[in-house]
């Protein structure tokens, strides 16, 4: 991809897609702070700094994946045009992904190297360098998830704020009910913040897999569904 096309591409998406993510991870770092001065025990800044990784990044990728997507005034030139929109869809998608990626790898770094990681039990005794790169999948599985599901539900409802108040509950009662998706076995696959809220279960990286696994099934299902161009002149003009 040229320069100039992915100048366009930010542009068409907005600053707000470029702004969101570090604003996220600096908002929970001066949460921290405060905490760290007041010498709150060192699990609950760790669980903070944990979350702003595995649960807030991702709920963000979900959120801006469902608005992009449902979301674009110039769709029927879109359609019009010889490459397919499928693939002007999925470019974004690819580079919100990276940019939040980037962002979530380098807090990561940060953080494990304060201690202030929540290391998951299954791979607490691992060697610091396997440790640190297995442990990425803390927000890359639910990163992708997010990003997935919005995609599909983008697609399937065609109302950024519907998505975006169907993720916004499933994040909720994830965060909420979290003992059970810990315990109960047909909940177990798809447990989206193990390591911010039960760093102890024995399924944390079946989980995680599980994780991408699903997500790249809903992918190539969002891909296949951008192939029907009428459900995707429904509601052209999209929210304001």
């Amino acid at each position: 991809m040229s320069l100039d096309r992915l100048w366009y591409e930010l542009r068409i998406m907005g600053k707000w897609v470029i702004l969101i993510p570090p604003l996220i991870i600096l908002s929970l770092a001066f949460l921290s702070a405060p905490l760290a001065i007041m010498h709150v025990d060192h699990l609950r800044i760790s669980q903070v700094l944990t979350a702003s990784l595995e649960m807030f990044l991702p709920l963000a990728a979900g959120l801006v994946t469902a608005s992009i997507i449902s979301h674009d005034a110039a769709i029927e030139l879109q359609l019009a045009m010889p490459e397919a929109y499928r693939r002007t869809a999925f470019r974004r998608l690819c580079l919100m992904i990276s940019w939040i990626g980037c962002i979530a790898l380098l807090s990561s770094v940060l953080i494990y190297h304060l201690r202030f990681w929540r290391v998951p039990l299954q791979v607490d005794s691992w060697k610091v360098l396997p440790q640190f790169l297995i442990g990425q999948l803390t927000w890359i599985a639910p990163l992708l998830w997010f990003a997935a599901v919005g995609l599909c539900l983008a697609l399937l409802i065609r109302s950024r704020s519907a998505s975006s108040a169907l993720l916004g509950g499933i994040w909720t009662i994830e965060a909420i009910f979290y003992g059970y998706f810990a315990t109960a076995d047909w909940l177990k696959p798809v447990f989206l913040f193990p390591t911010t809220l039960a760093p102890a279960i024995n399924f944390w990286l079946p989980n995680r897999f599980e994780l991408l696994g699903t997500a790249l099934a809903l992918l190539l299902l969002g891909w296949l569904m951008l192939l029907n161009t009428e459900q995707l002149l429904q509601g052209t003009t999209g929210e304001e």
